[in-house]
């Protein structure tokens, strides 16, 4: 019998088992995965499905392939995500950061509505509920809790490149973050509260399924701060991405 139980893509959803293992060490870096026969046997899912998921696991630099030894997980400096930003901690920079994550997260936010799954739902409304619960003054574990939001979101859509690049830029995107949360000085609270309806929007339309509205509250929530940043630097606001 299958363990498999969501609904999608069969072999979309064997890499996203795999890459679970993987990040959370149960398949350290070099060691040999189970055999292809294994595999099928555990899923309960045919060759095809498993050849597949190997290949996407592969293309994403996760798994290397031996001649006649198996399939064994990449080195970690071998996979790592060749992506650096200088580190400038101004407006400006967090300003640039924001752009590239508008970019980027318009995408996934998107493909999320449209390919999230029941596990996928619970984990970005466990990572709203940590938002919404949160009491504290501290901007880095505010920030920190806003990430892993949005890194939920871009798990959801069963792309691992998404959350893989999210998780790439981290510190750099946690620069935006840390200056938002700490911008909001006294009124901390109700920046929270207000960041969290933001938050519930795009984790409604997601859960209902409607890719537009989802695009359409992501660029609502970011494009404030860019505004906000725009402004302090005296410079025009941007048109792209309207629809």
């Amino acid at each position: 019998m299958s363990i498999i139980t969501q609904r999608g893509n069969l072999a979309e959803i064997v890499v996203a088992r795999l890459a679970e293992r993987i990040d959370s060490g149960l398949y350290p870096p070099g060691e040999k995965i189970p055999s292809s026969a294994q595999l099928c046997e555990e899923f309960g899912v045919s060759r095809t499905v498993i050849r597949e998921a190997l290949a996407s696991l592969k293309v994403a630099g996760r798994v290397i392939a031996r001649q006649g030894a198996g399939v064994y997980v990449t080195e970690k400096d071998a996979r790592a995500l060749n992506f650096e930003i200088s580190r400038i901690d101004d407006i400006r920079s967090a300003m640039q950061i924001l752009e590239l994550r508008l970019g980027v997260e318009m995408q996934a936010v998107a493909l999320a509505a449209q390919r999230r799954t029941p596990e996928a739902l619970a984990e970005i409304a466990r990572a709203f509920d940590h938002i919404e619960t949160l009491d504290t003054n501290n901007a880095e574990i505010e920030a920190r809790a806003d990430f892993e939001f949005h890194l939920a979101i871009a798990k959801a859509t069963r792309n691992p490149h998404f959350p893989r690049f999210l998780e790439a830029v981290m510190g750099e995107i946690n620069l935006d973050l840390v200056l938002k949360h700490r911008q909001s000085g006294p009124a901390s609270k109700a920046y929270l509260k207000k960041i969290n309806r933001e938050h519930a929007a795009i984790l409604a339309a997601i859960t209902q399924g409607d890719p537009k509205a989802a695009k359409q509250a992501l660029a609502a929530h970011l494009e404030e701060s860019l505004d906000r940043y725009r402004a302090l630097l005296d410079e025009p606001a941007g048109s792209e991405g309207d629809d």
